[in-house]
């Protein structure tokens, strides 16, 4: 079995250091969405040795480890490489995948779960961000301010300014915070807002409530619900996925599994 794992592991090293990685890798913008390459490290004793430039025939082209960076030409064979000290990087967009010796490298290349895990958490949350676009924000400041208008109407208590209510939040400090006229501003063009889109109403020298207050509460409140059911269900067929890919390389006879319980005896 090692000399097959090993056969395959080289045959897969020949491929991916077809795309070896450049000296720096983009990991934002739009050039790190384009990466697709493969950084190949040999360890020793979890320490920096080798890094993999290139395979020649049985043997690896590679860069030692002087303490500061990988600068000395070596080349080994590959027979001389321990089989848990590979270390392979493989920069997929904005992803990464990590792969741990050869057993590791082999199967996920060859079964491919890391990528349709990738694939699919991608395609959900491309999804998730296309239908939260179609959404009509409510900021939650500003809900949380309606919220407080509203408990405040149903104790019987008015707003008859900003600075009243400003006090109700805060307490008569915020006379003495330091951003306290930023803060009364921003207070002030949230009433306002409220008053443009309808729940609020100023009317006898106050600020009063209106049903379409209540409305826009549940309308927020059931928006977040949906929002959240969508995330379980999306993690969920994450999930069952997986199970698929994995149930079907078992099937396959990809992955093995330990014999419990031998009824033929």
């Amino acid at each position: 079995m090692s000399r097959v794992l090993r056969g395959q592991t080289l045959r897969l090293l020949k491929a991916a250091l077809a795309r070896s990685c450049p000296d720096r890798v983009p990991r934002s913008g739009a050039a790190a969405k384009r990466v697709n390459c493969f950084s190949v490290f040999i360890d020793k004793n979890t320490e920096p040795y080798l890094l993999v430039r290139s395979v020649l025939g049985e043997d690896l082209e590679c860069l030692e480890w002087s303490g500061e960076r990988f600068d000395i030409p070596k080349t080994i064979p590959f027979s001389d490489v321990p089989e848990k000290e590979l270390s392979v990087t493989h920069f997929y967009g904005y992803s990464e995948v990590q792969y741990s010796g050869f057993r590791d490298f082999v199967l996920g290349r060859v079964l491919r779960v890391p990528y349709v895990k990738i694939h699919v958490v991608r395609t959900i949350n491309s999804v998730d961000q296309y239908f939260f676009n179609k959404r009509k924000l409510v900021t939650k400041q500003r809900i949380d301010l309606l919220r407080f208008l509203v408990a405040e109407h149903l104790d019987g208590r008015s707003i008859e300014s900003h600075t009243v209510l400003m006090t109700g939040l805060y307490s008569a400090k915020w006379l003495m915070h330091p951003e306290r006229d930023l803060q009364s501003t921003k207070l002030r063009f949230y009433l306002d807002s409220l008053v443009a889109t309808g729940e609020l109403e100023w009317r006898d020298g106050g600020y009063q409530m209106t049903g379409k207050a209540l409305h826009t509460i549940e309308t927020y409140e059931e928006q977040e619900r949906k929002h959240t059911e969508n995330v379980k269900s999306q993690r969920t067929m994450i999930f069952l996925t997986l199970a698929v890919v994995f149930l079907t390389a078992a099937q396959a006879g990809l992955i093995k599994f330990p014999t419990i319980l031998d009824l033929s005896k």
